[in-house]
């Protein structure tokens, strides 16, 4: 009987332990995928902070004439409190520095999935999940363990959490994976 009819065989190769490294490759990408959508969000957040800032410290805007009725000088005093707000809460924020941090945090991911990617490959090229291919992945477990010291925690959203999940299962779907029979 061919490798996968019988219901026996199907099972076994759902619970193969290589399912353990597509799962880290996976949970790589996914990471990888919200913290681009992190460094995105402060990156728009430092964008509008920088020019609000700017914007209110040009005087020459405050002579534009639908700025001269009560509405606009509304407008423009509030815009004005809120740079000042922002001016004193923008050290405290320290978007660049946590943009900054996200990116190096970011690289280090992209180098543990291509590892991870490494060990998908040879396990296809070599037909087995063996000795060679779990110490690769062993290794990556380190490089793994490493970045998690790194890390401070998700900011994503459950949305973004949710919208990249649905963007890595289309990317890396389970039948995209090669399993080795059992020897």
């Amino acid at each position: 009987m061919p490798p996968g009819d019988s219901t026996t065989d199907h099972s076994s190769r759902e619970n193969h332990p290589v399912w353990a490294v597509y799962d880290e490759r996976r949970t790589a990408r996914l990471n990888i995928k919200c913290l681009n959508a992190e460094i995105k969000s402060l990156q728009t957040k430092n964008k509008l902070v920088e020019g609000t800032i700017a914007l209110s410290g040009a005087s020459s805007i405050g002579g534009f004439w639908f700025l001269q009725n009560v509405p606009g000088l509304y407008a423009w005093k509030t815009l004005g409190a809120v740079a000042v707000v922002l001016t004193v809460l923008k050290p405290i924020l320290s978007l660049a520095d946590r943009r900054a941090k996200k990116e190096r945090l970011l690289a280090s991911y992209q180098i543990l999935e291509h590892d991870l990617y490494c060990v998908t490959l040879g396990v296809q090229e070599r037909k087995s999940y063996d000795d060679q291919a779990i110490k690769e992945f062993h290794s990556a477990l380190a490089r793994k363990r490493e970045i998690l010291g790194q890390a401070d925690g998700s900011n994503a959203s459950p949305r973004t959490i949710k919208r990249c999940q649905d963007e890595v299962n289309r990317e890396l779907p389970s039948s995209q994976f090669y399993i080795p029979p059992d020897n």
